[in-house]
């Protein structure tokens, strides 16, 4: 089985002839920037053609779709009960964008 690797998102997307390269970081524990805040290093690069990455896209968007409806759920439920919902903790947004 191969290794999982962990990211906290996209870097940076890049397009070179046919093909795309996403670049994928993750926050370091040592390097920080002027404010304190840890920084996005590259952790990993995927490229695919550019028609694998339209085909990734779509199914990425269909699972943007299915957290936004799990996050009006939670909306609705937390009005109604003062608990946490589990659904919640899916659609929170990272603290600070990547560069």
């Amino acid at each position: 089985m191969d290794p999982q690797i962990f990211s906290d998102g996209i870097g940076q997307i890049t397009i070179i002839g046919g093909t795309v390269r996403l670049d994928f970081v993750a926050y370091s524990p040592t390097e920080k920037d002027s404010k304190g805040q840890p920084l996005a290093v590259f952790r990993q690069r995927v490229i695919m053609a550019t028609d694998g990455f339209l085909q990734s896209a779509g199914k990425i968007q269909e699972t943007v779709d299915a957290i936004s409806k799990l996050g009006r759920r939670a909306v609705t439920a937390s009005v109604q009960s003062p608990e946490p919902q589990p659904a919640a903790a899916a659609v929170a947004q990272p603290k600070r964008p990547f560069p």
